[in-house]
This record gives structure tokens, C-alpha cells and sequence, in this order.
């Protein structure tokens, strides 16, 4: 996963994965980083099983708890202090926008059909601590939403980088890590392709795998 690849914590702080699905991010993360104190966050019950099932096989049950919940309704006093991390690959379409996938898991998946980007963002505004840092990979064309929600609630985007398919292409998603309330300057990181012309995976995408 490219997102958890840009995550780069300090040491044993506390990380929240809203919209965990499988609870990939958070697996990688916990293998990564094993002092990190990890929450994911699942509203699919589908979901929420199997993440359980992946870290139990894998051996994280003590550095990763995951809840069956909804984010939007999920109350920040049920958490010692805000946490330091916020990490989120959240629904990416709009309602009224592509086809929807007659597959309901796949469809609140890729569409807003339960979490607007907005809604995300404000949840992440009020369980995160001040300070803490809000990592989220999105559609590229639709970063202007991110940017106006992520100035709503607080938030200060400080580094962005977008994602391409190949050179010369227009970027399909990017990265973006926010801070709670101001920090520095926003940072424009250079685009990561993920192909070369000849359709091979870039070098500077396969050592995200190996980092």
C-alpha cells in the first residue's frame, strides 16, 4: 500500500485507522512500526470479521484493537487522550457520480454513501490531538474538496504528493498529511509513478515495499 508507506512515526504513539476494511494499513503499520498502539475503525461487519481474522493470524492482537462501529458516531471520550495519528483511505466518489456497484459492501466502499469526505474529516478533527497529523490518499481531482474540508475542521495540509500511473500522465491520486491546527508550510513532495513507459513497475515504487 502506498499510503502507509508515507507514515513515518516517531515511536510508540497512538494511531487510528478509520475505515479499516481488511485492516491492511494497519497491519503494515503494526509490522513496521511495533510500538505504535493501533485502533482501527470498521462500520461493515463483513469487514470487521475479517480484519480480526488477519490480525490474529498474524500475530498483532496486542498492537492492533478494532472496533465495528461508525466513525461519524463514534465518541472521542472512549479514547484515553486524542490520538497522534489519524490514517484514512475513505470512499472516493461522490453520490451521483460514476456507476455504483451493485454490491453493497463495494459500493459504500468506493462511493459516499455513508462517509462524505467532510464527515471524515470532522471525525478525524475531534478524536485526533492537537498537533497530531491526519494522513489521507485521495482522487487527485477532487482535492479541492479535501482542501476545503480539511480548512473547515482545522486542519493544515503540510505535505502533498501526487500519484501517477506513468510520466506524463495526470495524477490519479495524492497524498496528503494534515496537521491540527497550524504547523509549517505546506511541502509539494515530487509525483511518485508507479510505471514506467515500458509498463514495469518504477524503482521508486517497489522500495515503498521494501521500506
Amino acid at each position: 500500500m502506498i499510503l502507509p508507506a508515507h507514515i513515518q512515526p516517531k515511536g510508540n504513539e497512538t494511531v487510528m485507522d478509520l475505515g479499516c476494511g481488511c485492516g491492511i494499513i494497519s497491519l503494515i503499520l503494526a509490522r513496521r512500526y511495533p510500538d505504535l498502539k493501533i485502533t482501527g475503525i470498521e462500520i461493515q461487519k463483513e469487514l470487521y470479521d475479517f480484519a480480526r481474522k488477519n490480525i490474529l493470524v498474524n500475530g498483532f492482537e496486542k498492537n492492533i484493537h478494532v472496533l465495528c462501529e461508525d466513525i461519524r458516531t463514534f465518541q472521542s471520550g472512549r479514547i484515553d487522550t486524542g490520538v497522534d495519528i489519524i490514517v484514512s483511505n475513505p470512499p472516493y466518489k461522490k453520490l451521483g457520480t460514476g456507476r455504483m456497484n451493485p454490491d453493497p459492501q463495494r459500493a459504500m466502499a468506493r462511493h459516499e454513501t455513508a462517509l462524505s469526505i467532510d464527515a471524515l474529516v470532522e471525525c478525524s478533527s475531534r478524536l485526533i490531538s492537537d498537533q497530531g497529523l491526519f494522513f489521507v490518499i485521495f482522487p487527485f481531482d477532487r482535492l479541492p474538496d479535501l482542501s476545503t474540508a480539511l480548512t473547515r475542521h482545522q486542519f493544515y495540509p503540510e505535505f502533498m504528493r501526487p500519484i501517477h500511473i506513468k510520466p506524463g500522465t495526470k495524477a490519479k491520486r495524492v497524498i496528503v498529511r494534515a496537521v491540527k491546527n497550524p504547523g509549517t508550510r505546506c511541502s509539494l513532495s515530487p509525483p511518485l509513478c508507479i510505471y514506467t513507459p515500458e509498463n514495469k513497475f518504477t524503482k521508486e515504487y517497489l522500495s515503498l515495499f521494501r521500506s
